[in-house]
C-alpha cells in the first residue's frame, strides 16, 4: 500500500473519530429533548461507530508494522481482522439500539417537544458527516485514479477495509440523520408518534445491512480473497509477453494487506535458456507485473516444464 493512500486512510479514520464524538454529544442531548427514538437510534449508530472507529484506529496502526521473521509477509491482514470486529460493532451496537429503541417505542410510544433543536442538531451532524466522509473517499479516489478506474469500481475492487468501513459509516450516517428529520417532520405534522418510530426502525435495517456487507467483504480478505479473473488474465498476458517465456501453465494472485498482492505462478521457459537468462527472464515478468500493478509486492515464478496441479504444487512446497 503506497504511503500517501495509508496517510488518508489514517487520517480518514481520525476524522471520523472525532465528528463521531461530538456528534454523539449532540444528538444524546436532542434525543432527551425531543424524546424521539429516532434521535436516539441515532445517537446509538453514532456511540456504536465511536468503537467501530477505534477498532479501524488499531488495525491501521497494528497492520502498518514492516515484515518480520514471524510474519515474512507482513502485518496487513492485521487491519482485516480488527475491522471484522467494527463490522460486528455495526451490527450489535447501532443495529441492536435501533431496533430496540423502535420496538420499545412502538409498545410504549411518548410524546415528542423541542423540535427545533433536533433540526439543528440533524442538520449539524449531516454536515459534519459530509466532510467526514469526503475525507474518507480521498484515498480510494487516489486509487481510482492511479489505476483508471471509477470510483465505484475502485470500491468494488478495495482491499483496504478499514477505508471502506469509513465510507459506508459516515454513508449511513448521513442517511440515518436524513430519515430521522423526515421522522421527525412527519410526526410533528400529523401529531402521531409512529413516523419518528418508523425511522428508528428503518436506522436498525440499514445499520444491518450495512454490517453484513462489511462482514461478507471483511471474511473474504480474512480467507485470502483473489483478484478478478480479468485482472489474472492481463497478468498471465504480460508474464508471456516476456522474451523466453513459452506458457504460463497456472498464475494466481491473493490479496495479503491493504493494497497488497502476492502472484505465485508455473511458468514454462525455452529450452535454451541458461540458468543467468531463466533468472533475467523471471526478473523482467516481476519488474512487468510491478510495473503495471504497483500493489503487487511479491512475486514468485516457478519454471516448469508443463502444467501441473495445485495439490502438486503444494506437496511439492512442503
Amino acid at each position: 500500500m503506497s504511503q500517501t493512500t495509508d496517510d488518508g486512510t489514517r487520517r480518514s479514520v481520525l476524522v471520523s473519530l472525532t465528528v463521531n464524538g461530538l456528534e454523539t454529544l449532540a444528538l444524546g442531548a436532542a434525543a432527551l429533548a425531543a424524546g424521539s427514538a429516532a434521535l436516539r437510534a441515532q445517537t446509538a449508530a453514532n456511540a456504536a461507530d465511536m468503537a467501530v472507529v477505534a477498532f479501524l484506529l488499531i488495525g491501521v496502526l497494528s497492520g502498518a508494522r514492516p515484515a518480520d521473521e514471524r510474519h515474512p509477509l507482513g502485518y496487513g491482514r492485521e487491519r482485516f481482522f480488527w475491522s471484522l470486529f467494527a463490522a460486528l460493532g455495526i451490527f450489535v451496537g447501532g443495529a441492536g439500539i435501533a431496533l430496540e429503541g423502535a420496538v420499545s417505542s412502538a409498545l410504549n410510544p411518548s410524546p415528542l417537544d423541542h423540535f427545533a433543536i433536533a433540526y439543528v442538531v440533524l442538520v449539524s451532524t449531516v454536515a459534519l458527516d459530509a466532510v467526514a466522509l469526503s475525507v474518507a473517499l480521498r484515498p480510494i479516489r487516489l486509487e481510482a485514479v492511479g489505476r483508471g478506474i471509477s470510483l465505484r469500481a475502485q470500491a468494488q475492487r478495495s482491499t483496504d477495509p478499514a477505508a471502506m468501513t469509513v465510507v459506508v459509516g459516515g454513508a449511513c450516517a448521513i442517511v440515518g440523520a436524513v430519515a430521522a428529520a423526515l421522522g421527525l417532520v412527519a410526526s410533528q405534522v400529523s401529531g402521531s408518534a409512529l413516523p419518528d418510530t418508523l425511522a428508528s426502525a428503518f436506522i436498525g435495517v440499514m445499520l444491518i445491512v450495512a454490517s453484513v456487507i462489511l462482514l461478507r467483504v471483511n471474511r473474504a480478505l480474512l480467507l485470502g480473497r483473489g483478484v478478478p479473473a480479468s485482472m489474472l488474465r492481463e497478468m498471465s498476458r504480460i508474464v508471456a509477453a516476456q522474451p523466453g517465456v513459452v506458457d504460463v501453465p497456472d498464475l494466481f494472485a491473493v490479496v495479503v494487506g491493504p493494497s497488497s498482492l502476492i502472484v505465485d505462478g508455473d511458468v514454462t521457459f525455452a529450452d535454451d535458456l541458461t540458468v543467468p537468462g531463466l533468472e533475467q527472464a523471471i526478473m523482467r515478468a516481476t519488474a512487468a507485473l510491478r510495473e503495471r500493478w504497483p500493489s503487487i509486492d511479491y512475486v514468485y515464478l516457478t519454471p516448469v516444464p508443463q502444467a501441473r496441479s495445485r495439490r502438486r504444487r503444494s506437496s511439492a512446497r512442503t
